[in-house]
């Protein structure tokens, strides 16, 4: 037994039952299940993670996957990638990406399951195996773009599902002795290393269960370890094989063995990552950027609880259930008494070196010996030492309160206190997941719009070869990045229709026509998407837009608009401009195909004018130009591309940034410029621009700031902001936050 000095015993008039009945397993399952659902609630939803798994897709869309898995082993000289990309590619050739979640879900989701009953029947002790489930899922990071939440749903949890029954097939071979299960724990484990070359780190734990579970003397036992091992130097002699006849082209498969100390510093950042919110600061960048709950920008995790504590009534009902279940199925399983494990240095030290032993491998490596300063690449092993910690959470959980078992006051009450430690813990991390889990949903309404574009009969108006602005196909939400030619064999692939995709056209040199536009005009996170496809007529002035890739983007006018709803019996409104007038104007779904359709006719339409709203919320047509003077801004030279944040878009700039002001009225105007400095490091800043020359500094993380602009002349002017002094740095010197442009009298401005 796992923390027993004696084999698994069976049921005796002295010991209750090692595995309880149907009844007593109906609670915590179904408490599990609850948990899996909430903690995955719209996982569905969520669109690619990674760069990798799009290239993939392309491959085996084009029928390259065979020669594409070859290229890729020989260059790296390592050849899992024939299982380790054939089989991510395989899911690739589902069509619906909600089918790919779905899949690499349910693989996800037996690995914990089967690592749970190994564990728990190793110990003959159920509590432990229904702790290590719920720490895995109530306690699960969705810290970074290689874990769960990705497109490798075959590969490293399958992974970890050949190794966890590889242990349970050593297992069944101590308990009955058969040969039968020895050979099928050698072909589970050699899969498991095909996988991925980690999982070798995973020996010694088999080792353990085969001492702990296995029968005769310490002869015995180490025979059976030497041919439970079988598969080691079977896969060793493949694989250094196959790296001496390919030798790696890349510098980060490489050995590094001259430090060993850096090896341990990686090894142990890795790990930390899998504890309870040990990976908080590599959520800040998708938490401010799709705040779940904080009410500004974010920098530590003590300010995160102070605002997720001053923003209780904004706290989503799933978290509250999410916490509530994960508290009290931990207190059943403490105060349960059918059995407590006894303190063992080698279970104890095998389930440490689990926690560390995965990330040995990747450590070796000189191009992740630095994990520390490479923010969002901490590598798939923190995952498995997740796994890992659960299990030693749930051991010293166990062992606490057993070792207080004979005084149930106490006990009890240390078990409540575990329990209450444990659902505040799951209802942050809750939290935190949901601002993660939103940028991924975001991420995915490029996927959803092409999707409804594919299946909407407006495409068949379009002629083949016509092009296809698309910007929202293109807007980077997250770190995937679609190459050359994707939306094109997208859209050709579901549709049959082969149009040119373009993120924006060149106002020197735009195509002849045809035009089209493709506009989602749901907001990225919403239940349901909404599409305008449009037929350009004619191109107009540049639009100020502080979001196009280019600064000087022209507008795009049509006279028609095809509006395409994914969904049946909804109301909306649209909100149009018609030359120089506004319109609202109503878009139902009628259910065709499961599609809405609503045809929009008028003169030189702006497309990029198009919003959808609610029906029956707006008034009469507005005029938003009308009743004084409309000030914009945007962002120019020097910044990058603005990103949602909750106060408003923040961009960052090096050592200079450009902001461009426009005051469309005929005489100049007074106005105020209010922002939040942005600087990780000190910063002092020269601003320049009409009527202005003064210097700012920093005195915070953020630090609020407003500049008066007393005479701002018609037309356009800039701000220029330079550092002082300026010097080879990091693109990222300072950042701007919120930034609005007031008018001293008259209405506010729209900005865009």
């Amino acid at each position: 037994m796992l923390f027993s000095r004696t084999p698994v015993p069976g049921p005796g008039p002295d010991r209750p039952p090692s595995w309880p009945g149907p009844a007593c397993r109906l609670l915590p399952a179904a408490v599990l299940l609850a948990v899996a659902l909430l903690a995955f609630a719209g996982y569905l939803r969520t669109g690619p993670t990674t760069s990798d798994d799009l290239v993939y897709e392309e491959q085996a869309i084009t029928g390259r996957l065979g020669d594409f898995v070859a290229e890729l082993a020989a260059n790296a000289g390592r050849f899992h990638h024939y299982l380790h990309v054939g089989l991510t590619a395989q899911a690739s050739r589902l069509d619906s990406l909600p089918a790919r979640k779905a899949l690499s879900l349910a693989v996800f989701l037996a690995a914990i399951g089967s690592l749970s009953l190994l564990v728990a029947r190793v110990a003959a002790l159920p509590a432990l195996g229904w702790l290590t489930a719920l720490f895995c899922l109530a306690l699960y990071q969705d810290n970074w773009h290689h874990n769960i939440l990705s497109s490798y749903p075959l590969v490293f949890d399958s992974g970890l599902l050949c190794m966890a029954w590889a242990g349970f097939c050593l297992w069944r071979h101590g308990a009955s002795g058969r040969g039968g299960w020895l050979a099928a724990a050698n072909l589970l484990a050699f899969a498991g290393f095909c996988h991925y070359e980690p999982f070798l780190c995973y020996m010694p734990v088999l080792w353990g269960i085969v001492w702990l579970s296995g029968r005769g003397g310490a002869r015995l036992r180490l025979r059976t370890m030497a041919l439970a091992s079988l598969a080691v130097p079977v896969y060793l002699t493949l694989y250094l094989g196959f790296r001496f006849l390919h030798p790696t082209r890349y510098a980060g498969n490489a050995l590094d063995l001259a430090h060993p100390l850096r090896i341990l510093a990686a090894m142990a950042a890795y790990s930390q990552s899998a504890l309870p919110l040990g990976s908080f600061s590599l959520n800040l960048e998708y938490v401010n950027r799709f705040p779940a709950i904080t009410t500004g920008q974010v920098f530590g995790f003590g300010q995160y609880l102070t605002g997720l504590a001053a923003n209780w009534p904004r706290l989503a009902p799933a978290w509250l259930a999410l916490a509530v279940l994960a508290g009290g199925l931990t207190y059943h399983c403490l105060t349960a008494g059918n059995g407590r494990p006894r303190f063992r240095w080698l279970p104890a030290l095998l389930a440490v070196y689990a926690v560390y032993g995965p990330n040995f491998l990747v450590a070796l490596s000189p191009d992740y010996q630095e994990p520390t300063t490479r923010g969002i690449d901490w590598y798939v092993t923190s995952t498995f030492s997740g796994y890992a910690v659960a299990v030693l959470l749930a051991l010293a959980g166990l062992w606490l309160t057993g070792r207080l078992a004979g005084r149930p006051g106490l006990g009890r009450t240390v078990a409540g206190g575990l329990a209450v430690l444990v659902a505040a813990t799951t209802l942050v991390n809750a939290s935190v997941n949901a601002s993660v889990l939103e940028s991924k949903v975001a991420s995915a309404s490029r996927w959803r719009a092409a999707a409804l574009l594919a299946k909407s009969p407006a495409l068949a108006q379009m002629p083949e070869g016509a092009v296809l602005v698309a910007p929202d196909l293109f807007a980077p939400v997250n770190v995937e990045l679609t190459g050359p030619g994707y939306w094109e064999a997208f859209l050709a692939r579901r549709s049959g229709r082969h149009v040119r995709v373009v993120e924006g056209l060149d106002p020197g040199h735009p195509p002849a026509l045809p035009v089209y536009v493709l506009r989602r005009l749901s907001a990225p996170t919403a239940e349901e998407t909404v599409i305008a496809l449009a037929r350009v007529s004619r191109l107009g002035p540049p639009h100020p837009d502080p979001y196009a890739a280019r600064p000087d983007a022209p507008t795009l006018w049509a006279d028609r608009v095809d509006v395409v709803v994914d969904a049946t019996n909804r109301f909306f409104d649209l909100l149009c401009q018609d030359g120089p007038s506004w319109r609202v104007l109503p878009v139902s779904a009628a259910g065709r195909r499961g599609l809405g359709e609503t045809v929009v006719t008028g003169a030189d339409m702006a497309v990029g004018a198009l919003t959808l709203v609610p029906a029956g919320t707006l008034a009469p047509a507005p005029d938003p130009v009308g009743g004084g003077a409309s000030l914009t801004l945007r962002f120019g030279d020097g910044f990058t591309l603005p990103e949602r944040a909750l106060t408003g878009p923040m961009v960052f700039a090096g050592n200079t940034g450009e902001v461009i002001l426009h005051n469309p009225g005929p005489a100049p105007a007074a106005a105020r410029l209010d922002f939040a400095l942005i600087a990780f490091s000190p910063v002092r800043l020269a601003v320049a621009g009409p009527g202005l020359d003064t210097a700012i500094a920093s005195t915070g993380l953020s630090t609020p700031i407003t500049l008066a602009l007393p005479d701002l002349p018609a037309g356009t002017s800039r701000l220029v902001f330079t550092v002082i002094p300026p010097e080879a740095a990091p693109g990222k010197r300072f950042g701007i936050l919120g930034a609005t442009l007031t008018p001293q009298s008259g209405p506010a401005p729209a900005l865009p």
